[in-house]
C-alpha cells in the first residue's frame, strides 16, 4: 500500500524547490522504515518502456555505501544518476548531465558528496602513485580544493573537504559548461549540492544555485 505522503515523480511537480522537497521526504520515509519502492514494479517497467522523463539529475560518488535510489526511496524513472569516484565535473559527467537538461529537461541536479570520501582522501596523499586516468580525477579534485581555501597539506581539513567538494563540483559544472550556466541563470534548473553522512545517516542540505550565471 503507497502511503499519502507519496508524490509519483510523473504527477507533474515542476517547482524545483518542491521537487527538492519531495527528495527530502523520500530520504524521510527511508530514515523512518516507510520506504514504498513503488516504481520497482513490473507496471513501472512497462510505462517507461517508451521513454523516460526524471525530475531529477543526481550527480554523486561511485562508492558502494552511497546507493541514491534506495536512500531516496526511488525506483524506474525517478532519477537521472551519474556517479563517479568523487562525484567530480569529469568530461563524462558534464555530458551526462548535459544531455538530462536538454533533452530531458530535469529542473534539478543533485550533486552529493560524502562522509570518508576515498577520492577526496586521495588528494591529500602524498607521494602517492596513481594510473593516469585517475591521477588526472585526483589532480581535478586538488585544484578545486585549493582554489576554495582548503589546504591539501592539513589532513586536519579532509573532513570539511568532503563537504565543499559538493560546492565545488557544482560550481565547477556551472563554470565550465555553457549549457548548464545557462540553465541556472534562466531558472531552468536547480543545482542543490548536499553532503551525505554515512553514519549516522543524515544528509545536510547546502545552499543552492538558482537563478544564478
Amino acid at each position: 500500500m503507497i502511503e499519502p505522503d507519496y508524490i509519483d515523480s510523473g504527477q507533474g511537480l515542476t517547482n524545483p524547490h518542491e521537487i527538492v522537497a519531495e527528495l527530502k521526504r523520500g530520504f524521510d520515509r527511508f530514515l523512518n522504515n516507510r520506504t514504498h519502492h513503488p516504481h520497482a514494479t513490473q507496471a513501472r517497467r512497462h510505462q517507461l518502456a517508451g521513454g523516460q522523463h526524471p525530475q531529477v539529475a543526481l550527480l554523486a560518488c561511485s562508492d558502494s555505501r552511497v546507493p541514491v535510489e534506495v536512500i531516496f526511496d526511488a525506483g524506474f524513472g525517478d532519477l537521472f544518476v551519474i556517479r563517479n569516484a568523487g562525484n567530480t565535473n569529469t568530461f563524462g559527467s558534464a555530458g551526462s548531465i548535459e544531455y538530462a537538461v536538454l533533452d530531458l529537461n530535469v529542473s534539478v541536479l543533485l550533486v552529493m558528496s560524502h562522509q570518508g570520501c576515498g577520492a577526496v582522501k586521495a588528494a591529500f596523499l602524498k607521494d602517492q602513485v596513481f594510473s593516469a586516468s585517475l591521477t588526472e580525477l585526483i589532480s581535478d579534485i586538488q585544484s578545486g580544493l585549493t582554489s576554495h581555501g582548503i589546504s591539501i597539506d592539513d589532513d586536519q581539513a579532509y573532513p570539511d573537504a568532503c563537504i565543499q567538494h559538493a560546492i565545488i563540483t557544482a560550481k565547477s559544472l556551472m563554470e565550465t559548461s555553457e549549457p548548464i550556466r545557462t540553465a541556472v541563470a534562466e531558472k531552468k534548473l536547480l543545482i542543490q549540492p548536499a553532503f551525505l553522512q554515512i553514519d549516522p545517516l543524515y544528509i545536510s542540505w547546502l545552499d543552492p544555485f538558482y537563478g544564478v550565471s
